[in-house]
């Protein structure tokens, strides 16, 4: 049986499946992946490929992805072609690395694939992203306040990585499943709306096809082919500036600032995000936020003052540079050179920002609640509608106030601490958690209660790890 849509199938893994290659297929058991099984099966002579089949179940849909799974293992089967299954906990996954379930599972997958891919000696892994998927991420990462970058979706081809049918559209794979008699799986997570990806393909997109234009699936695309050129464009050029300008200072990356600051926008904020990759820890992610904060610092010569950046890292502007490593040792350069000034923390980044290693030997953690935790002297939270948007990790100055937990009204700092017999040679080393003047914490003691109604979430703060710990 050959009819238009098998024709087209065909073409498009000709056009970028190369001969006599190792392949590792992708397959969920769905009609993208069940299409993309077959084809290069029907091909495995014609273009002499090896192919094994890997299925990954992600520990989320009990008996029915079991079922799946044995589905594909029979798929297999009776085209002859190499089965493995890998089973993965997406559900753990994701509460133990802060991820939702969707990104948990797919970073679960790719980490199977690649592993068994390394170990077997397959030359490519092939998966079956289509151009409606495409559209789904474009309009993902659009959401998410993405660049270039992000815009640019995904590629047909990236490393070991091939999506043959990323200019397929899913009717066109319907219409193969038909035309060639497939069976496929249909996993009810896919209906689900409460997924992000799930909502954006059920309602948003038929909504824009219908209100807006129906080609915009089309169009998304292109827009993904434009913007990964500008951004190949732009990530060019950040390159050369970083391999000119970057240098090694010990265990920290520093670049003159005022180079940095003459250079194009698009090029220095690639080079402040490839500094940060090159210290950060693995997992992490870093924002336009923090991106811009650091930028900041640079304009502002902001010297003393120590960013904390996701991955257990920070920057700082220090003489000139720009230094950017890990917090012990930003916090290293700066106390080597100035008093210690002052650490930022963004709020609305807690999500990626874990935590921030304080100038005493503390750690402080950073978390958000639905609604208010246990306060306690090594727990803090205060509403984020309180922190605003950038919070400052520092010792007191002139014109601070506080607002005692509990307490009926606001007084001096100073006042509060003469009220309470602090010794004066200890107040200035007390760390203060602020927002502006307010004193949102003296760390490790008593939190402030600034009256405000509690509306939406949390921020929660809570001090490890202090050197002092076990004697309190």
């Amino acid at each position: 049986m050959s009819g238009n849509a098998v024709n087209k199938l065909l073409k498009e893994i000709k056009k970028y499946v190369k001969q006599n290659s190792a392949l590792l297929v992708a397959c969920s058991g769905g009609a993208d992946s069940a299409a993309l099984t077959d084809a290069l099966w029907q091909l495995k002579d014609e273009c002499c490929y090896k192919i094994t089949v890997m299925h990954v179940e992600h520990g989320i849909r009990g008996q029915e992805a079991l079922d799946d799974a044995e589905f594909v293992k029979n798929f297999c089967a009776e085209r002859g072609l190499a089965f493995v299954c890998r089973h993965v906990k997406a559900p753990d996954y994701a509460l133990q690395n802060g991820l939702s379930l969707e990104d948990a599972a797919r970073r679960l997958r790719y980490k199977a694939l690649f592993s068994y891919a390394a170990e077997a000696g397959c030359d490519y892994i092939v998966t079956a992203h289509q151009a409606d998927d495409q559209a789904e991420t474009v309009l993902m990462q659009l959401m998410r306040g993405s660049g270039t970058s992000g815009l640019g979706g995904m590629q047909t081809a990236s490393g070991k990585l091939l999506r043959p049918f990323l200019f397929v559209r899913r009717t066109e794979i319907e219409a193969y499943c038909h035309e060639r008699g497939l069976r496929f799986c249909n996993d009810s997570t896919n209906d689900d709306v409460r997924y992000t990806r799930n909502r954006i393909r059920k309602e948003l997109l038929p909504y824009l096809e219908k209100s807006f234009n129906p080609r915009v699936i089309a169009a998304l695309g292109n827009t993904a082919q434009l913007a990964r050129a500008d951004n190949d464009f732009a990530a060019y050029h950040a390159q050369v500036f970083y391999n000119q300008n970057v240098k090694a200072n010990g265990k920290l990356l520093e670049c003159q600032a005022e180079a940095l600051k003459t250079e194009f926008a698009a090029v220095t904020r690639r080079v402040v995000r490839m500094m940060w990759e090159k210290m950060a820890a693995c997992g992490s992610e870093l924002g336009f936020e923090h991106v811009e904060a650091v930028l900041g610092l640079l304009k502002k010569r902001s010297s003393g003052k120590i960013l904390a950046l996701p991955g257990k890292t920070a920057a700082a502007y220090f003489y000139g540079r720009l230094y950017v490593g890990t917090q012990p040792e930003v916090k290293k350069l700066i106390s080597a050179g100035t008093v210690f000034d002052e650490i930022t923390v963004l709020t609305e980044s807690t999500g990626k920002l874990k935590e921030v290693n304080l100038p005493d030997g503390g750690v402080l953690q950073f978390s958000t609640a639905e609604e208010c935790p246990e306060i306690t002297k090594k727990q803090a939270a205060v509403p984020l509608a309180i922190a605003g948007n950038e919070l400052c990790i520092r010792t007191r100055r002139d014109g601070d106030r506080f607002y005692p937990y509990g307490s009926a009204g606001s007084k001096k700092l100073k006042d509060y601490f003469i009220d309470n017999k602090v010794p004066r040679a200890e107040r200035d080393k007390k760390l203060l958690v602020t927002a502006g003047s307010k004193v949102l914490w003296i760390i490790g003691e008593r939190q402030a209660g600034w009256k405000t109604k509690p509306d939406g979430k949390w921020l929660v703060m809570r001090l490890a790890g202090r050197k002092d710990e076990k004697n309190e």
